[in-house]
């Protein structure tokens, strides 16, 4: 007889690599609860995913800055366990962190490092043992762009919060790692200029392309979650993950072969 579905949550699992990693985890036969701000485009890929992979799929509306509606996510899991926990959700500011003002910089660490953190503190005691908890930070937070800065200040803090869980949880049978993505299409959603209400279709022509030759795609760093969460990866806890195409791997010798 089969035993129950495993249960996945992932926030900000509506469109980029959250939901790249929504529909992977779906192939791999996990029950999905995916979180996002969109009611629309939440409800229409939780639809798409349970269409074509036969798993349950739900959506709930929920705001990673809204400490207050975390209960009802727990309320949504019911009586599951839940396997797997990915944490994507995430916005920023392309803006210089000296002229970030404080209360920007607050909602930034609100949603990237304070909202991870309410996340697992929700569900902790739900977990399954084992269970497995990604956290998605950034290849900012590996060496800071100025561009970004309150991002890159935010990611880098996410790093050690993954540390520090992997360390808290470990008695408890959940591992936690974080994976930290390089530039990748079509870009965050939320990552905008003051003012700005859309992301401009065009910033990925901007884009330098890493040693590998190609800009990243949610499916790459949707592979290596659903590595992390499998048993393949029991030994591995703590562990913050590349997955840029090389970018931070180093200088490439620009005068080559002139």
């Amino acid at each position: 007889m089969q035993g129950p579905k495993r249960l996945a949550v992932i926030s900000g699992g509506t469109s980029g690599i959250g939901l790249a990693t929504a529909a992977r985890l779906a192939q791999d036969g996990f029950d999905l609860l995916l979180l996002g701000r969109d009611e629309e485009r939440g409800r229409r890929a939780a639809s798409e995913i349970a269409a074509t992979s036969g798993v349950q799929a739900r959506f709930l509306v929920h705001h990673s800055e809204d400490f207050d509606h975390y209960a009802v996510i727990a309320e949504r899991v019911g009586e599951r366990t839940v396997d797997v926990l990915v944490a994507s959700a995430g916005t920023g500011r392309q803006e210089w962190v000296i002229d970030t003002p404080v209360d920007v910089f607050e909602h930034i660490l609100r949603v990237n490092l304070a909202g991870p953190l309410k996340l697992v503190q929700t569900l902790r005691g739900r977990f399954s043992q084992p269970a497995a908890v990604v956290l998605v930070s950034s290849d900012a937070a590996i060496r800071g762009e100025q561009a970004i800065g309150a991002y890159s200040v935010s990611k880098a803090a996410l790093n050690m919060l993954g540390k520090m869980l992997a360390l808290d949880l470990a008695g408890e049978g959940v591992r936690v790692n974080v994976v930290c993505p390089g530039d990748t299409l079509p870009g965050m959603r939320y990552l905008l200029p003051p003012g700005a209400a859309e992301r401009d279709p065009d910033d990925a022509r901007k884009w330098p392309l890493p040693p590998r030759g190609r800009l990243g795609e949610g499916r790459d760093t949707a592979e290596l979650i659903a590595f992390l969460v499998s048993s393949r990866a029991d030994f591995i806890v703590g562990a913050s993950i590349l997955v840029d195409g090389g970018s931070r791997a180093g200088a490439p010798d620009a005068g080559r072969g002139i």
